[in-house]
């Protein structure tokens, strides 16, 4: 009986050993795994909030809706890693002279998707790197590459600017 005792023993170390060392680990997908382009809101020469905006994804299976007539200063843009560019439709309301109008544009980034090896917990993802930014001009004056690698660190990498 007493040799059950060690066994149970050294059991009990070796689960504790190994919980141990996998509690260690530095790595962890809980962080910000994912590349997505973050894009930030301009009037003028200053981030600002846009009220009353609208953004989903064009073409994109089941929904596509990232924000639905709220207010943002700044939105990640999810990429898709199958196809080499995404479009977005992105409208707000404002009000010229005393009628409200509904202005509608559309952003399309191309990119090239750019697969590597994050970690054993994480497996394989997707880097992008954009080759070229087109939009519409309704309501949108004019967009800025920031950064064309998007990784998941988190910076802004595009500069959207609004009319006013």
């Amino acid at each position: 009986m007493k040799w059950l005792s060690h066994i149970t023993a050294i059991i009990v170390m070796l689960a504790a050993l190994g919980a141990g060392i996998t509690a260690c680990s530095d790595d962890s997908c809980y962080d910000n795994g994912s590349s997505l382009p973050l894009a930030t809101f301009y009037l003028g020469d200053k981030q600002q909030t846009i009220n009353a905006l609208t953004i989903k994804g064009i073409g994109v299976p089941g929904d596509s809706l990232l924000a639905d007539s709220t207010s943002l200063s700044e939105v990640y843009l999810p990429l898709r890693a199958t196809v080499n560019s995404t479009a977005f439709a992105l409208s707000r309301w404002v009000t010229i002279g005393s009628e409200r109008h509904c202005i509608y544009d559309t952003l399309t980034i191309n990119y090239q998707p750019i697969e590597f090896f994050h970690s054993v917990e994480c497996g394989a993802m997707y880097n992008f790197k954009v080759e070229k930014i087109t939009n519409t001009t309704h309501g949108i004056d004019s967009v800025v590459l920031i950064n064309s690698l998007i990784t998941s660190k988190i910076t802004p990498s595009i500069r959207i600017y609004f009319t006013e």
